[in-house]
């Protein structure tokens, strides 16, 4: 890393530089800088112009506004956008929470040449997967280069977004301008027109010739330097004409199927070693607080994505990070996932006891049954696997729910589909029965299974008229999976009807039906069900209840109903619809509140955990995340443990377990895997005993706990 030049501005908003990324290779399109954020006392990374370009005001306001737009990036391997510089400032730029990191350039510097093939293709296949989600979305990033793309903890992150639209006005003759790399800038832009999805693809191309290469041309000299299994596809890439390149997810696709010379795409011991130098040479220098609660302060302190096992997208590691690691915790090749035992000394974070690439995004929470089955269902297929080991029992691809998987009592599950229901055993995958007399044609159809107790189970179903047209005929349905026989349905007056997504809560005695917020009634409103009958018990309004809340609700003891609303945790009598007690957070309430013994546990969107007494509403402490949500993304989710020891607080980076007894910290741990932030960050979504299982991605894996 080359030293700080005296003329080079030495802070920038909050953020004193301390360091450069820019070694390794020309820095075309702009200046990137190590700093430390004086809130946090942790590094980012800034991306600021050339200062000749800094001085243009409607390049300012381009490049701010290419920086703001990029906190829409989702995916796995999005740059996560921390901070953007102010319209005042009188520099521009855009912080990154992605420290340690190292541009392409440098990796190559390290390695003292070009990467390893089987290298290339896992960092271009994740490349593409992220380009081909962004343009799925509408985005074109149009500043995708060798220099802009840096290789972190946890897989590529191409940033630089928007600085081909940045740098100059559409127009014809625009050549390369000043703030682009012209080595991966796409001919047509040469040319003056816009940047596009396919001017992406080339520079995609370019980025990934130089990896294999190490040469900042794409002249045919180059190509023919190109291992020969890659030298046809980069070509397809760098295509003069936009219409004849081949999409992203098809590049994709092309190098994850091009066979390998080496077993896995591991980043080289080279690179491994720069990145763990970076990360000790600027440590975080606010120190983690390990024995209590941490106190909340009244300053804002922005959210950081934390530092993680050293991995590379599909380098699959699993290394937690201990309390106060400063820098790299370690990696380890993709198939080294043997059980470890976990460390009993309070901060030494668990090693997973099993991985298991689900090979495709999830479409449901995981079903656990007895602490030994996890039911799992992906877009391709429906899988079992063995709790306790992480192995798949069976796995289906000819299930085709379209909506939940429902668990029975019996050992078996319901899958439904648009014109019938099958059960299928959990022990074996084989089918049990279809019901067919949910077809939508002859008798109703059903479109949401509400759940299921034992062997009953609860749904909704519509009718149909001639034309396929909605009849406005609505019921729940209560159904015995085992005799394959109705036993109630309850037409459902048009609040109450749900669009499919109804968060229905079925207690000892009832069945509780929120409004969906039509006829004049709102989300505060509740029908109760007789579960035994179907009859209508009442209908009922609990004040102050927001709509927004309605899918963040549970049912606690004492017959109380807990709602999040807002900066606010109220629960109500459910018999009575009075109001017990509140209880005021600092942030909004993101993710569902959990109940376990006589404590209601909630995560807010300022990362703070509460534990609150379900009968008084007494606060029985509160601790904020040592390290904050970003500020693009404000969820955060709350787990206990089977045993009702161990609260889990997980962030869109790590989770944190939390002492329920007082919240203190008992270890921290960076999300393992090579998940990717689609839907929701990673995260707790089941525990047994002895173990909390977390989804990161497609990784689903198990950690030791209690």
């Amino acid at each position: 890393m080359e030293p700080q030049r005296q003329a080079e501005p030495t802070r920038l908003g909050p953020y004193r530089i301390i360091g450069t990324l820019d070694a390794g290779g020309p820095a075309d399109d702009a200046r990137r800088r190590i700093a430390r954020d004086d809130r946090t006392g942790r590094a980012a990374v800034l991306m600021l112009p050339h200062g000749t370009l800094a001085d243009d005001p409607g390049y300012r306001v381009r490049f701010r506004s290419e920086a703001e737009n990029s906190r829409r990036l989702t995916g796995r391997w999005a740059p996560p956008v921390i901070d953007v510089a102010g319209p005042d400032a009188d520099l521009p730029w855009v912080a990154y929470a992605c420290f340690p990191a190292l541009p392409l350039p440098a990796v190559l510097a390290a390695c003292d040449g070009p990467l390893p093939e089987s290298t290339v293709r896992v960092l271009g296949a994740e490349l593409a997967h992220t380009i081909a989600n962004w343009h799925a979305s509408g985005l074109v990033h149009a500043g995708v280069s060798p220099q802009a793309t840096l290789l972190t903890a946890d897989g590529p992150r191409p940033t630089g977004y928007g600085l081909a639209r940045a740098a100059a006005l559409d127009g014809p003759d625009r050549g390369a301008p000043l703030g682009v790399d012209a080595f991966s800038l796409p001919p047509e832009q040469r040319a003056g027109e816009r940047p596009s999805p396919a001017g992406d693809v080339y520079a995609l191309g370019a980025v990934l010739c130089y990896a294999a290469t190490g040469r900042r041309d794409v002249a045919e000299g180059t190509r023919a330097a190109l291992p020969e299994a890659l030298r046809e596809l980069l070509a397809w890439c760098l295509a003069q004409d936009p219409r004849q390149r081949p999409r992203p997810g098809t590049v994709a696709r092309e190098l994850r199927a091009v066979p390998a010379p080496e077993a896995v795409g591991r980043l080289p011991d080279a690179v491994a070693t720069a990145l763990a130098r970076q990360a000790a040479a600027y440590p975080a220098q606010v120190p983690m607080a390990a024995s209590a609660p941490a106190e909340e302060t009244s300053a804002t302190v922005p959210p950081a994505r934390s530092r993680r096992a050293v991995v590379v997208g599909g380098l699959s590691g699993a290394v937690g990070l201990a309390l106060g690691a400063g820098g790299v915790a370690g990696w380890r090749a993709a198939g080294e996932g043997r059980s470890r035992e976990a460390s009993a000394r309070r901060g030494i974070a668990p090693a997973p006891l099993w991985r298991h690439d689900l090979g495709g995004e999830p479409q449901q929470t995981p079903l656990l049954r007895h602490g030994r089955t996890a039911l799992v269902r992906t877009s391709d297929a429906v899988t079992a696997l063995n709790l306790r080991t992480g192995k798949k029992i069976w796995s289906r691809d000819d299930l085709y729910p379209m909506s939940a998987l429902t668990l029975l009592g019996n050992g078996t599950f319901v899958s439904p589909d648009t014109s019938a229901f099958s059960v299928v055993s959990l022990a074996t995958g084989r089918m049990k029965g279809v019901e067919r007399r949910y077809d939508g044609v002859e008798g109703p159809a059903i479109y949401q299974f509400l759940g299921a107790v034992k062997d009953i189970c609860w749904f909704l179903t519509r009718k149909y008229a001639s034309g396929g047209t909605e009849s406005g005929d609505h019921a729940v349905v209560c159904y015995d999976a085992v005799r394959r026989k109705e036993i109630w349905r309850t037409p459902l007056p048009a609040p109450y009807q749900g669009d499919g997504t109804t968060t229905a809560l079925l207690l000892s005695t009832m069945v509780l039906l929120p409004s969906q917020g039509d006829d004049g009634e709102d989300a505060s409103s509740y029908l109760a069900l007789d579960r035994r009958s179907g009859r209508k018990l009442w209908t009922r309004k609990f004040p102050k209840m927001k709509d927004e809340s309605a899918r963040q609700r549970l049912v606690a003891p004492g017959d109380l109903l807990i709602s999040c609303d807002e900066h606010m945790l109220r629960a109500y009598h459910i018999a009575s619809g009075k109001e017990r007690w509140k209880v005021a957070t600092k942030g909004r309430v993101s993710g569902t509140p959990v109940a376990h013994g006589q404590a209601v546990y909630a995560t807010d969107s300022r990362a703070t955990t509460y534990a609150v007494d379900v009968g008084s509403g007494s606060p029985r402490w509160r601790r904020r995340s040592a390290a904050p949500l970003e500020s693009s993304w404000t969820r955060g989710d709350t787990a206990v443990s089977h045993s009702g020891a161990t609260v889990f607080q997980m962030t869109d980076a790590e989770i944190e377990a939390l002492d329920a007894t007082d919240g203190s910290l008992r270890w921290r741990s960076a999300l393992a895997g090579k998940g990717r932030q689609a839907a929701v960050p990673g995260q707790v979504v089941g525990v047994a005993p002895g173990i909390v299982l977390v989804l990161n991605g497609t990784i689903f894996y198990a950690l030791p706990v209690d």
